[in-house]
């Protein structure tokens, strides 16, 4: 990974570790989608899975959300999960393509790494693509671990990566190593002191998009 994006990324994550930024507007779409339906807390906690404290964090900026946390986010709202981070999916997948130039993705970091998710105006996929810069080795508050839906696979485009997975000893792997997994079992990445980036495809369980705001379907739309 280049020094260029290697701070880039580094600097992403460490904002999000000290509280400072929270690249994707979840919080605010969250507060918005609450606010419109006069949902509590917990009642959105109820819809979604994702407990009070948790909700409460992302709605005030205090944390930014795992991939883990968006998907079940998009899943019990009905909605894309690229709508979470501000992009507005206007075609379905089937039939379709997407070209994403380089850099053009949507954006957002976390405690993980600096994310761009692809091929995002595209709604209801089976696949969620993201190329991810993983920080250097200590700019991490100890070890992240993720857990979601469906199966990944993962591609080292550039550094070293450590992958752990329960019940597995870490596994080293160097550019051009790839790794095919369950992600609902507890998992993360880690890079030396480079950095590292990967290319994740995540599974993703597609159904029919809907609106979590009142009586948006008969907007005109």
């Amino acid at each position: 990974m280049s020094d260029e994006r290697a701070a880039g990324a580094d600097a992403a994550v460490e904002d999000v570790a000290d509280g400072q930024s929270v690249v994707a507007p979840v919080g605010a779409y969250l507060a918005e989608v609450r606010r419109s339906n006069g949902w509590t807390l917990a009642e959105l906690a109820r819809i979604t899975g994702v407990s009070i404290s948790t909700l409460s964090k992302i709605e005030n900026n205090q944390t930014a959300p795992a991939y883990g946390i968006l998907t079940k986010l998009a899943a019990g709202l009905g909605v894309d999960f690229a709508v979470l981070l501000g992009d507005r999916p206007s075609r379905p997948a089937l039939g379709a393509r997407a070209v994403t130039k380089a850099g053009q993705g949507a954006h957002y970091a976390n405690e993980m790494g600096a994310y761009e998710a692809l091929a995002t105006e595209l709604a209801a996929k089976s696949m969620e693509p993201m190329i991810v810069d993983i920080p250097a080795d200590g700019r991490t508050p100890g070890r992240i671990r993720s857990a979601h839906e469906g199966e990944e696979f993962v591609y080292v485009l550039s550094g070293r990566v450590v992958f752990e997975m329960d019940p597995y000893a870490p596994r080293v792997l160097e550019t051009g190593d790839s790794v095919y997994f369950d992600g609902s079992t507890s998992h993360g990445f880690s890079a030396d002191a480079q950095g590292a980036r990967i290319l994740s495809i995540c599974q993703v369980r597609a159904g029919p998009a809907r609106s979590p705001f009142p009586d948006a379907e008969d907007s005109g739309s």
